[in-house]
């Protein structure tokens, strides 16, 4: 291809990209004079067009801004609960979830028989889930979206969002359990065992489907065993009774079968020869 072909096409190029950068900023600036407009207009059903329009478009930032400045005026009419609606789903497009969360329940309790009323209650829930942290972190939201997703099981019991329901409280429940297993075990690292025992004892009752419970019931031996060998001569007897205990609640769930049970027995054998060593000494005194 010559040089003057090369140039002709990169000419025409350049002049196509520009028509269409051009018409591209057109209109937006076509969109953003209508949303200027929209905003200045005292007519607040013409806010309201608007605001759904660009609703449909998933233009969330503009819809919401919009209805947000309806919402008084059409507040008490049968338009609030569209608007009311519509601006929980943008801030939930937007990410704000708290927000969103608070206009679904808000929407829940001003219109129960509302068209949107059991999505609104469930996604209520579902913002609150979506706000709670990671078990590292403070858990306060995570105990709410578990009471919010209970109450709306409660109201809906046949809901279609059930199983949905159910398998996020699932995950906020592990995230509980972790937490706590994580709590428990610096307790035990830090060889602060008596701690330790209450509170690995605690996770194992309040979270019997945790992965780790297998580990944590081990633990429990062991920290008990740990607690007695560390313990001053007047207490040792009593804790080192208390390891056979934990040892025979531990046998009794897991048999032969456990990864854990050849340590908890040799666990075992110790404290039965501390205890036989402990009552000799006594007998002696």
């Amino acid at each position: 291809m010559s040089e003057k072909k090369v140039y002709v096409c990169s000419l025409l190029t350049m002049r196509y990209f520009g028509f269409v950068i051009l018409f591209v900023s057109v209109v937006l600036s076509s969109c953003s004079n209508k949303y200027q407009k929209a905003l200045k207009n005292p007519d607040n059903r013409v806010k309201l067009e608007m605001a759904d329009a660009y609703y449909k478009k998933k233009d969330f930032v503009r819809a919401v801004s919009l209805y947000e400045m309806v919402e008084e005026a059409f507040s008490g009419t049968p338009t609030a609960e569209k608007v009311l609606y519509n601006s929980a789903q943008c801030n939930f497009g937007l990410k704000m979830y708290a927000l969103a969360g608070f206009q679904f329940k808000t929407y829940f309790e001003n219109f129960p028989s509302g068209e949107h009323a059991e999505e609104a209650l469930y996604m209520n829930a579902y913002c609150a889930y979506l706000e709670s942290y990671d078990p590292e972190l403070d858990q306060t939201d995570t105990y709410k979206a578990i009471e919010t997703f209970r109450i709306f099981i409660n109201v809906y019991p046949e809901s279609k969002y059930v199983p949905e329901c159910n398998n996020y409280l699932d995950k906020l429940r592990e995230k509980l359990s972790f937490k706590a297993y994580r709590t428990a075990k610096l307790y035990y690292d830090m060889g602060e065992y008596k701690s330790a025992i209450v509170a690995l004892k605690n996770i194992s009752r309040d979270f019997p489907e945790m992965p780790q419970k297998e580990e944590v019931d081990y633990l429990v031996v062991k920290a008990s065993f740990l607690l007695a060998q560390n313990s001053i001569e007047t207490k040792q007897l009593e804790r080192f009774q208390n390891t056979l205990v934990a040892y025979e609640d531990f046998a009794d769930q897991y048999t032969e079968g456990s990864k854990y049970m050849k340590e908890a027995k040799e666990l075992q054998m110790k404290a039965l020869t501390a205890i036989k060593k402990i009552e000799k000494e006594i007998k002696k005194s």
